[in-house]
């Protein structure tokens, strides 16, 4: 079990386990009773890969319901612009600077981080996650991602709080899980996105994938499952859910799907709904579709567990879309992936509790992926603030309504792609500094600074650094007193985290 940090890094154990049980909605309400949460996170969706957001081609009528009934996050942000450090965000509510996931499949969650499941846990919630991991190795034995280097230090799910989990440590294929159609990672004929029709089952013309869906520990599924690899993430958050239900236990449960990273698959009903296009584009909008008809139907399945007015939903992407392939969309955002302009961090973002937010509301307040676990944590009693520093903040009262600015800016700190890199600086990074419409960013590791007023200019074109000289100034400031922090923050961990 771990302990709770403090932000002087002393560690006090304060685990008590309660017991809180939660009625169904057929049942009468308890005085105390919590809401059950689930998150559910897409994988490289641009903020333009959803009909909701002005896509004409996708199909994506589940997400479009949900945007029209609950609120719609116009302006929700992953806290970086690659998945494993929006993940790290995402659980612990920390800059995954601080969680030392500076990047894809670099690093892992240290023992010593606490994540939202835990400290659910010391509400009585059962935990679950189901999908895509990514923060860490599964394996102590055999190496499971396709990200170069030796095995991922181990910290699996079920080491970090999770009762039940059906993971996998990185990408795969989203449909036809266990088998790829073409050549392995890495090489020529690779597909990034699938070319031809994939049966289900099928094992010919191709390879077997390296990573695979592990329950617990040297506990994996061995057989290809075949067929949609969202359902299959969903037929298992399904199963923890009802049996939640049943034993009248609140839960928290992470659905984190795999679509629509790389490599892109779709099965022949859902490239069915996009006949008149190429196969190549036939897959990726179906692997969409298809992980929206999940969505779809983990809201039906509440409504009749009769859960739903009691659970929260939160659905967002880990990034924005991929910068491999040209499929994909920003919507009217410059940047891709990698990048912390705007089309690289702004995510589709839906949230509905309709015990609570009774009218649907489109929301244009900044929010971010950091601030999962003050804001979840606070409406289920949980006390989060004698934790270490904690980079997101709750914003119940925005999504209720009652405010309509953040308490504090939101920082980003990245590395800088070597693509982006154009002087090849060692270790380059890139900032950025949101402050409700006004943006300070840098692309060239602090050598120049760009002000933005994003009510106005959501593609970053007009540099206002001279028309507001003291108001850059200030966010400056702010921005360079946060990165402080972190920089601090990891000095104190070198002395006190064992490597």
């Amino acid at each position: 079990m771990k302990i709770l940090r403090i932000a002087s890094f002393i560690f006090i154990l304060v685990f008590g386990f309660n017991s809180c049980k939660t009625a169904t909605e057929n049942e009468p309400k308890q005085p105390e009773e919590l809401p059950n949460i689930i998150l559910v996170m897409a994988d490289d969706l641009g903020w333009g890969d959803v009909a909701y957001n002005g896509n004409k081609t996708v199909k994506t009528p589940h997400l479009d319901q949900m945007a029209a009934e609950g609120l719609k996050l116009n302006r929700f942000y992953a806290a970086a612009p690659v998945c494993s450090p929006t993940r790290a965000s995402a659980l612990t509510g920390r800059h995954p600077y601080r969680v030392r996931i500076p990047w894809a499949g670099d690093g892992f969650i240290h023992p010593n981080e606490v994540t939202i499941a835990e400290m659910l846990k010391t509400k009585g919630y059962a935990t679950g996650h189901f999908g895509k991991w990514h923060v860490g190795g599964l394996s102590k034995s055999f190496k499971q991602s396709y990200f170069p280097g030796p095995i991922t230090t181990y910290s699996p799910p079920w080491e970090n709080g999770f009762d039940v989990s059906f993971s996998t440590e990185s990408m795969m294929p989203t449909y036809n899980p266990y088998y790829h159609v073409g050549g392995n990672y890495g090489e020529e004929d690779y597909k990034m996105i699938q070319t031809e029709a994939v049966g289900q089952g099928q094992e010919t013309g191709g390879h077997k994938w390296r990573d695979v869906y592990w329950t617990g520990p040297g506990q994996f599924l061995d057989s290809n499952p075949g067929g949609d690899d969202a359902e299959l993430v969903m037929d298992k958050a399904l199963e923890f859910i009802k049996e939640k239900t049943e034993t009248q236990e609140n839960f928290l449960s992470l659905i984190w799907f795999h679509n629509v990273h790389t490599p892109v698959v779709a099965g022949n009903k859902h490239r069915e709904l996009y006949e008149d296009l190429t196969t190549e584009e036939q897959h990726w909008y179906g692997g969409i579709s298809a992980m929206d008809d999940q969505i779809g139907r983990l809201r039906a399945e509440l409504k009749i567990m009769g859960i739903s007015e009691n659970t929260i939903i939160w659905f967002c992407s880990d990034n924005g879309p991929s910068y491999v392939h040209d499929l994909n969309s920003a919507g009217p955002y410059r940047g891709k992936k990698s990048e912390l302009l705007e089309g690289g961090i702004i995510v589709p973002s839906i949230v509905e509790w309709p015990a609570k937010f009774k009218s649907p509301a489109s929301i244009n307040t900044p929010m971010v992926t950091s601030d999962f676990f003050p804001t979840l944590l606070e409406i289920s009693g949980v006390d989060w603030k004698g934790q270490a520093h904690i980079d997101g903040e709750d914003v119940l009262s925005i999504l209720m309504g009652d405010k309509t600015q953040r308490e504090r800016p939101i920082g980003f700190r990245s590395p800088l792609p070597s693509r982006l890199n154009q002087e090849k600086t060692l270790n380059a990074e890139q900032w950025a500094y949101l402050d409700q419409n006004y943006k300070l960013i840098s692309m060239d590791n602090g050598k120049s600074y760009q002000l933005y007023d994003l009510s106005t200019d959501v593609q970053e074109s007009k540099d206002l650094s001279e028309q507001l000289p003291d108001y850059k100034q200030k966010l400056l400031e702010g921005l360079l007193t946060w990165s402080r922090s972190i920089d601090t923050e990891l000095e104190m961990q070198n002395s006190t985290y064992e490597e």
